[in-house]
């Protein structure tokens, strides 16, 4: 059977249901990979796991001014980029919920806030044509 996150599993990671979120920094000459899980309260599993990426070094020949020069060019691990977009696929579902959701709640705020108003501009009419009425 073909895991889903090829990537993430051979990372030592197998309970994807649970992440919750991840986070990537920079550290000297290192990428830092922490991914954070749901966990409930009490329980003794860790609520996040560490990898550390070394940079590759290459050196590569670059035109500068006319002159051959050589610059050297860190690069990120293959095997941390596959991570973070198996990461991006596995959590793009819940962002997705978690947008709705929050439009949801926004929308209701929106209608309240308009109830709200409506209320307070009719009171308002109300009392400008009584002001009027004792005007006559």
């Amino acid at each position: 059977m073909t895991s889903k996150y090829p990537t993430l599993e051979q990372m030592g990671i197998t309970s994807f249901d649970s992440i919750s979120r991840y986070s990537l920094r920079r550290e000297a000459r290192a990428d830092v990979l922490k991914i954070y899980y749901h966990r409930p309260s009490g329980s003794l599993l860790s609520r996040s796991k560490k990898f550390t990426f070394a940079r590759a070094k290459a050196k590569v020949a670059v035109e500068f001014q006319k002159t051959d020069a050589w610059h050297q060019l860190e690069d990120t691990s293959p095997l941390l980029r596959q991570a973070v977009a198996e990461l991006q696929q596995l959590l793009k579902p819940a962002t997705d919920t978690a947008t709705s959701e929050d439009t949801r709640n926004a929308k209701q705020q929106l209608l309240a806030d308009l109830e709200h108003m409506e209320a307070v501009m009719k009171d308002k009419l109300e009392e400008l044509r009584r002001q009027i009425e004792e005007l006559k």
